[in-house]
């Protein structure tokens, strides 16, 4: 059983009685991110009346998509107490083997200080072991003396080694047996540990809200991008190589901007074709300026209290900028610049006015910017890896770019300006 990506179900597993803080604000932040949470102490726990309690819980796993163990300082509930097994051992069991035939996956915790103190259980063991005067039922209750990190140090360390499962690890290194799955064991003390641990499985842990504002987002960029990218042979593309190629061949230099520059036929072909497209349809960023005043795509920062700009918010903002300045040239007359492919040369050459060239390569660079941008953040807000796309040239002339460059402040200069320390 895969975890759905829709309404993943999560069983937590765990001593009731030293984990009931824990597991009520895991129950309340899992179920706010969409999730179903099977918890034995709360009332929408499924309590059939013609089974033990224990049964219940066993059958129940196999309802879960994602097995959550906890392992604390207590013990528990006996399920088997002469093989000194109890209840929440007995549910990691049952896990596992649904686990080995791929039905859940399981992730598991243990206290940092009762992780701690299984090696403190271990010197001692070995101190004891050196003293001729102490039995061996002596050293054993000596070494398992109930304490404020274990109640019983030999059931919930063998728990501890029954997780991790070493023996069958160097077994299965040997060519002796299988390596065994699901043997991690993370130790914790925090909450946001443990959050971070089980949010990759439960759709980034997203709340219900943002996943919404997410799926939101990404239609209204996928709309966009039906405005601005052009279909092509079948199929919705990209010219942005097109485009940075009929700008580097024209080469237009800042002291062209008066004169006529000449168009080689191929290349005349290439950019009526391009300007054509970039041309068609028409974008409009404003339903994207919502999420840009939300903190949908924003990261909160525990040790400032404040949110910071993630990749995608960046990205956002790029695709309004871009859009925002296509749309502004969208009253460009694409005749006045056609009309020169009526004057050519016997070759195909044609003679265009340098600020005509400047002017489209311009739009195009702007069309083409804002459709590579698009798509990342339509990409990334549907759940693929961000993968930011290559950075568009900011003007038309190449000679100018380097200038633009240096004498563009970044934001960090700007940050620093608007709090005064330059």
């Amino acid at each position: 059983m895969s975890i759905a990506p829709d309404r993943p179900t999560i069983f937590l597993s765990s001593t009731v009685h030293d984990f009931s803080d824990l597991r009520s604000a895991l129950k309340d932040y899992l179920e706010a991110r969409g999730c179903r949470v099977l918890a034995s102490e709360f009332t929408d726990f499924t309590r059939p009346l013609d089974k033990h309690s224990y049964d219940a819980c066993l059958e129940t796993i196999e309802q879960a998509d994602l097995f959550v163990l906890f392992i604390g300082r207590r013990v528990g509930g006996w399920f088997d107490e002469p093989a000194k097994i109890s209840i929440t051992r007995e549910e990691y069991r049952h896990a596992y083997k649904l686990a080995e035939r791929s039905k859940i996956k399981i992730l598991c915790f243990v206290r940092s200080e009762v992780f701690d103190h299984r090696q403190s259980v271990r010197d001692l063991e070995k101190a004891l072991k050196a003293d001729p005067a102490l039995s061996v039922e002596q050293r054993h209750r000596l070494a398992n003396h109930p304490t404020m990190a274990m109640d019983n140090a030999e059931a919930i360390i063998s728990f501890i080694d029954e997780v991790t499962r070493n023996g069958e690890t160097i077994a299965a290194s040997k060519g002796l047996a299988t390596a065994p799955i699901a043997n991690w064991i993370s130790p914790f003390t925090t909450f946001t540990q443990v959050r971070q641990a089980v949010d990759p499985l439960i759709a980034h842990g997203l709340t219900v809200s943002q996943a919404a504002g997410r799926k939101a987002l990404e239609v209204q960029v996928v709309q966009l991008l039906q405005g601005v990218a052009p279909l092509i042979n079948g199929s919705a593309m990209n010219p942005v190589n097109t485009v940075l190629k009929i700008r580097r061949e024209l080469d237009i230099k800042a002291e062209q901007l008066t004169a006529t520059i000449k168009v080689p036929e191929k290349l005349w072909s290439q950019l009526v074709f391009a300007a054509t497209l970039a041309t068609d349809g028409g974008v409009d960023p404003s339903p994207l300026l919502g999420a840009l005043g939300s903190d949908l795509l924003l990261q909160y920062d525990p040790a400032s209290g404040s949110y910071h700009q993630t990749e995608e918010y960046r990205l956002l903002a790029r695709v309004v900028d871009q859009a925002r300045k296509l749309a502004r040239s969208a009253g460009m007359d694409g005749a006045e610049l056609f009309k020169h492919g009526r004057a050519a040369e016997p070759d195909g050459t044609r003679h265009v006015p340098a600020h005509m060239l400047i002017s489209w390569i311009d739009r195009m660079l702007r069309w083409v910017d804002l459709i590579g941008s698009a798509r990342a953040l339509a990409a990334s807000l549907g759940g693929q890896p961000l993968e930011l796309p290559p950075a568009v040239p900011q003007s038309p002339i190449i000679d100018q770019e380097q200038q633009l460059q240096a004498e563009a402040p970044t934001e960090e200069q700007i940050r620093a300006f608007v709090a005064g320390q330059q």
